[in-house]
């Protein structure tokens, strides 16, 4: 399962190495775990005797090492909700100086359990609603741009990323974002997982060549909230087709802002977030050559800075035939 099986769990009174001890001792598998083996349906409360009941046909003595070090060999817990890839519980753990759970607590816990899925069901309002509000933003810029949550998958994409992808590029398949070639798959799933961790220095050179031209794909982290359940987006996968849209669009700009079509098409590569490196590889020239045609485009459309021109340009394929 990796690094990606959880995207929230809050253990009060545990010290940070809690989960990494959790999965090393296989706390997640049912034949290990017996709190796992024993869940039920939601709302549905277990505790020690539905343990028991589960012990008695085995069970890891790493685990039990674990729970007791912990101080949490017993207790109680209820699922919360429950769908495909997603699951919420509520749980108590107690030592053998607190002894088994009594009724008056399962009571209290049975009682909470409502209130405490009604927090979750608007947080995760919340979190999806923020998913649209990004995606809204990048549509408005014309982004090909697909983002995923904190496991990894997909949870939105803009319209212009869903139209690059294909069997020669990449894929959604099970949910998560995949390339069509092993290789480049294992560089991708290497570049999610480090902007999971926030370790996304990686340079944007994964490129994929399709028989509709090159494309860029680029993996960043997004700013993290202090908290979350993992719904809202944690990375944006940006894709950049540098001799599609742009120079379908290069000739609008250079009519509009009175350029070449040379000038327009170095526009255009600019105002998808190309770097003038990137526009230099990409037309084939040097990146003086790129800076002195800036000059001059600078010159014409009365502008001093490259983000003022990108600006314009971009107000120009708001305006112009998409």
């Amino acid at each position: 399962m990796g690094t990606r099986f959880q995207a929230f769990n809050w253990a009060t009174d545990t010290p940070p190495e809690y989960e990494a001890e959790f999965v090393a001792a296989g706390g997640l598998r049912p034949d290990v775990n017996y709190r796992v083996g024993a869940t039920r349906a939601p709302m549905e409360m277990t505790w020690e005797a539905h343990y028991d009941q589960v012990r008695q046909n085995g069970t890891s003595e790493a685990y039990l090492d674990h729970v007791r070090k912990y101080d949490a060999e017993f207790g109680a817990q209820i699922v919360l909700s429950q769908r495909p890839g997603v699951l919420f519980g509520l749980a108590v753990l107690h030592g053998p100086a607190e002894g088994r759970t009594t009724e008056a607590q399962r009571d209290i816990l049975e009682a909470v359990a409502p209130d405490v899925l009604a927090a979750i069901r608007m947080q995760d309002a919340i979190e999806h609603q923020g998913i649209a509000l990004l995606r809204g933003s990048l549509e408005a810029f014309h982004s090909p741009a697909i983002l995923l949550d904190a496991l990894g998958k997909v949870c939105d994409a803009t319209e212009s990323a869903r139209g690059l992808l294909g069997p020669g590029t990449l894929q959604v398949r099970g949910g998560m974002l995949r390339a069509h070639r092993p290789d480049l798959d294992r560089l991708l799933q290497g570049r999610i997982s480090a902007a999971l961790a926030g370790k996304d220095s990686e340079p944007a050179d994964l490129w994929l060549r399709s028989e509709n031209g090159l494309l860029l794909v680029d993996v960043r982290t997004l700013p993290r909230q202090d908290w979350s359940f993992g719904f809202s987006p944690r990375v944006i996968v940006t894709l950049r087709a540098p001799l599609g849209p742009a120079q379908a669009q290069a000739r609008t700009i250079g009519t509009a802002l009175g350029l070449t079509l040379a000038e327009g098409e170095v526009v255009a590569l600019l105002a998808h977030g190309h770097s003038r490196q990137q526009v230099a590889n990409l037309r084939g020239v040097s990146v003086q050559t790129v800076i002195s045609q800036l000059r001059t485009i600078f010159q014409k459309c009365g502008v001093n800075r490259e983000a003022e021109l990108v600006a314009l340009a971009r107000a120009v394929m708001e305006m112009g035939p998409r």
